[in-house]
């Protein structure tokens, strides 16, 4: 009677204590259920990276909506289409649907009872009569969005503004662009071009697909792999005052280091002998000469950094044309800030909107971040001379290459 008394009394606290250890199991998975349902991000941290490189690829494709804006959608997103009977859902429950992070499973309930309301009004023979006619039919081709290999490329420079006339293209509605750089052509061409084609966001056919990769100019491997891709793609390249560039190159390597431990700006440049590493930075023309040598001069596009900043409205004017693209680039899509002393986004613009999506600006100006680029260091008055005396032969060089000129601040002949 000794032993079996407490023999039963272990069995009996083993049994509560295996039954509290479920009931603690299912609590947890509830409440990171719960805590997923109202912020994706929490996800665990193996697949959290891939989260957020999904939402990063979808960005510029996650809506789709009016012709006129532009809007994409991305193969992750819910599409804005009834799969079991091809016809739209409502916007405004989609939209619901979409911000489910801030609804309650009631109100979700009550979400999906009014779509399958709507299906089922809309899978009505008279509805399906209406969609199926001539006249919806015509519509039909823009709905064909899936993964296309791009027709364009942004070769080069780094540190000319690459992303920038990247982001401002894509504002275009016709213009598809990867946010990342792919480096498929100098980095991952064995992976071959299925694999870089599955990288595109997602296009119809009236829409064109612009890759951004500032390394492409830099090799002639790089190139000749370019031209046996597709001998009549469409390439742009943007350059920069070369000394701005000097100083762009030089806070972007010294980004993540003290600035205490910074070498001076003069010293760090000055490294190789005869100006090696100037030259390098500077001498645009060589590197446009090999693109020259393998792509017809039409099918090659030199713009400046320097005149996108002072009005991006002409250089991006001259980019559609160049693509073949529908006018869309209005007088009115920019206004310059007398306070800022720039061109910003024009907040009443049509495609204003799609700016926000696009661009980081603030919504009540339209103007950039004041973030938008890293503070550059000054450099002395007499080394200011000598980068002059270096860098000028190496434009003018370019200039009579590309049969035009740019006006760089640091080469404007004084009064």
């Amino acid at each position: 009677m000794f032993t079996e008394k407490p023999l039963k009394v272990f069995v009996a606290l083993a049994v509560l204590s295996f039954v509290g250890l479920l009931i603690l199991q299912q609590s947890l998975t509830f409440h990171r259920v719960a805590m997923f349902i109202q912020d994706p991000s929490k996800k665990p941290s193996r697949v959290r990276n891939r989260f957020k490189l999904q939402n990063a690829k979808s960005e510029e494709g996650s809506y789709l909506g009016s012709r006129e804006l532009g809007n994409e959608y991305d193969h992750n997103q819910e599409l804005n289409i009834d799969s079991s009977i091809g016809i739209p859902v409502s916007q405004t429950l989609k939209e619901t649907v979409e911000h489910r992070s801030s609804v309650s499973f009631k109100e979700a309930h009550e979400v999906s009872k009014s779509l399958e309301k709507q299906k089922s009004r809309m899978s009505s023979p008279k509805t399906l009569s209406k969609l199926n006619s001539p006249e919806q039919q015509t519509t039909s081709p823009s709905l064909d969005r899936r993964s296309r290999l791009p027709k364009a490329l942004i070769i080069g420079f780094s540190k000319c503004g690459t992303a920038a006339l990247r982001t401002f293209l894509t504002i275009h509605p016709d213009v598809i662009s990867p946010i990342l750089e792919l480096r498929y052509f100098t980095e991952y061409y064995s992976k071959g071009p299925e694999w870089y084609r599955r990288q595109m966001p997602p296009s119809t056919e009236e829409q064109l697909t612009i890759e951004k990769t500032p390394a492409y100019i830099m090799t002639n491997e790089s190139l000749t792999r370019i031209q046996d891709f597709d001998p009549k793609i469409k390439l742009i390249v943007i350059v920069r005052d070369p000394i701005v560039r000097l100083q762009s190159q030089y806070a972007h390597v010294f980004c993540h280091t003290k600035p205490s431990l910074w070498p001076p700006f003069k010293h760090w440049w000055n490294e190789k002998p005869h100006d090696q590493r100037i030259i390098h930075f500077s001498y645009y023309a060589w590197y446009i000469r090999q693109v020259y040598n393998q792509f017809p001069r039409e099918k090659v596009l030199i713009l400046s950094e320097d005149d996108m900043e002072r009005n991006p409205l002409p250089v991006l004017k001259e980019a559609e044309g160049f693509l073949g693209l529908r006018p869309a680039y209005t007088d009115d899509m920019f206004v310059f800030n007398k306070e800022k002393g720039f061109y910003c986004f024009n907040t009443r613009s049509r495609l204003f909107p799609r700016v926000l999506r696009l661009v980081k600006v603030n919504r009540f100006t339209g103007c950039l971040g004041g973030d938008k680029g890293r503070e550059h260091p000054p450099i002395g008055k007499n080394y200011l001379e000598h980068l002059r005396q270096v860098i000028r032969p190496l434009n003018e060089e370019l200039f009579s290459l590309i049969g035009k000129r740019f006006q760089w601040d640091n080469f404007k002949k004084k009064p």
